[in-house]
């Protein structure tokens, strides 16, 4: 599974995630990807699935 497929499958759970209080830098570490990704695809995830920003 590609990198991008792994996240996107994630996306929902990271943004659970976020919203309890965690760091993207965080996040990054446990799903092992760089920050940049993540920061480039939650605000396209919180549209996606209606996530609303803290």
């Amino acid at each position: 599974m590609s990198l991008f497929a792994h996240l996107e499958w994630k996306a929902e759970q990271i943004l659970e995630q976020l919203r309890r209080g965690y760091s993207i830098p965080a996040l990054s570490q446990v799903y092992e990807v760089p920050e940049e990704h993540l920061e480039e695809r939650i605000p396209r995830w919180r549209q996606t699935y209606g996530e609303q920003t803290p």
